[in-house]
């Protein structure tokens, strides 16, 4: 019995460790990397202005920056948008060379107070990124 027990532990492991390599594999195979991403007030001359990770629920409008390096070629990332778990919105925005800086945005309603991610996505759906904030 132990060693039936062994068996299945060592292939729990062996599953687990190939797993790992193709999640990283398939990162690779983006050729993305994101080298800054925040959440700001506004961007002035494509960089990020007010970053942070509180708000005050007043705020009418926030942006995700990012910096995308490593494309190679064109492709996009998608900007998704979550309050509380739920997707608020969904963007889809182009990278055209291999750095590359562009930025979403999200009307925000005064209402939805608390906890606010965007998640980052390659065109191949790999989570590059996430990031949180609130509005209080």
């Amino acid at each position: 019995m132990v060693r039936r027990n062994l068996h299945v532990v060592l292939l729990a492991c062996l599953a687990t460790a190939v797993f790992s390599i193709g999640l990283a594999g398939a990162q690779d195979r983006t050729g993305l990397t994101i080298e800054k991403s925040a959440i700001c007030q506004d961007v002035v001359d494509r960089q990020p202005v007010g970053v942070g990770d509180v708000f005050p629920k007043e705020i009418s409008k926030l942006y995700c920056f990012t910096k995308v390096v490593g494309a190679r070629s064109e492709t996009t990332i998608t900007h998704n948008w979550y309050y509380n778990g739920d997707l608020k919105a969904s963007v889809v925005l182009p990278v055209r060379s291999p750095n590359w800086r562009t930025w979403s945005s999200k009307t925000m309603d005064p209402s939805m107070t608390g906890e606010w991610m965007v998640e980052i996505l390659a065109a191949d759906g790999t989570a590059l990124d996430s990031l949180i904030f609130y509005l209080r």
